[in-house]
């Protein structure tokens, strides 16, 4: 992958995949997120997490996340204390940026 800086400046935007590893004990879950913008570094991560958690079903108003082991042993995790998606920022082992792609103006 060529990330080209050039993308994203002097008002650019581009599509950035992530991939995302949320995981507890030996749980993970491997997740995949578009980001559209001028975003670059850390924003970009950040935004893909609030995505990932926007995206979570909801049980009793709290954001869920299965995750699962080796042997396909599933561990479900909450957002029980309604703190946003900072429980899954907590939980985030690996980010990376695996693609870019420049938007197409009209």
């Amino acid at each position: 992958m060529n990330y080209d800086p050039n993308l994203t400046l002097c008002g650019r935007t581009a599509t950035q995949t992530v991939e995302l590893t949320f995981q507890i004990w030996d749980y993970s879950k491997k997740t995949v997120h578009h980001v559209d913008g001028n975003l670059t570094g850390l924003d970009v991560f950040s935004a893909a997490v609030e995505e990932a958690y926007e995206g979570l079903p909801t049980d009793f108003g709290c954001a869920s996340l299965t995750l699962m082991n080796a042997e396909g042993v599933e561990m479900h995790c909450a957002d029980d204390e309604n703190e946003g998606y900072q429980w899954l920022k907590d939980m985030l082992v690996k980010a990376e940026i695996v693609d870019i792609q420049p938007t197409l103006r009209d």
